[in-house]
């Protein structure tokens, strides 16, 4: 049920794309959904902070032709402790996951841009609430491809590798990710993403400011 409200959104995000146009320098915010992490519950009927989704940022940025940077990240807030039943105030804190590429546009095949990309992102319990917070560093290739005036559908593929001080196994993922980009005004724009990291799933989709 899940896969297929994921895959649902993703294809009213492609239809939609259709029917406005197209949006290049982006900075929003949004919400986040990530199937797998379900609700947390703390107390006996659930807390109200376990119930939120996750609250996204992202941010695309073409520096010259054929380089561009990009960011995006999840925050979700969670209840750290749970209060004991005379108290009515209970510790919350943020788990959340950060990650920053750069792009190198390094062919065009009319209109359709292929090209290298690396990049690094930092998870703080977001996707493994019992795991320590690390950095993991990738690289991959991405392909963008505009929708002649109306938008840009993005992809990206990863090799990712946790570093290690030496004493443990060094870990290694594939990674993936994409998406629409596409405006509904002059200066606001709508952005949809699904992105596969760990073994996770995650879906985000917002509003933000086209420059």
């Amino acid at each position: 049920m899940k896969k297929a409200t994921i895959a649902t959104l993703a294809l009213v995000l492609v239809l939609a794309a259709s029917t406005f146009a197209s949006a290049a320098n982006y900075i929003g915010g949004g919400i986040g959904i990530i199937p797998s992490l379900g609700v947390s519950t703390t107390t006996e009927d659930g807390s109200w902070v376990g119930k939120l989704p996750a609250f996204t940022l992202a941010l695309d940025f073409d520096v010259m032709d054929k380089l561009s940077v990009s960011a995006n990240g999840y925050i979700k807030i969670v209840e750290t402790e749970v209060a004991p039943a005379t108290e009515t105030t209970a510790s919350y804190g943020a788990n959340f996951l950060v990650g920053g590429y750069a792009k190198y546009a390094l062919a065009n095949l009319d209109a359709l841009k292929l090209g290298a990309v690396v990049g690094l992102n930092y998870d703080s319990k977001l996707i493994d609430a019992d795991a320590d917070a690390d950095f993991n560093y990738g690289a991959g290739v991405f392909a963008e491809q505009p929708l002649s005036d109306t938008g840009t559908i993005f992809g990206q593929a990863m090799y990712w590798v946790k570093p290690t001080d030496g004493s443990a196994e060094v870990k290694e993922h594939i990674g993936a990710l994409g998406g629409i980009n596409f405006r509904i005004t002059d200066k606001i724009a709508v952005k949809g993403q699904i992105e596969y990291l760990k073994e996770t799933v995650l879906f985000s989709i917002g509003v933000g400011y086209t420059f």
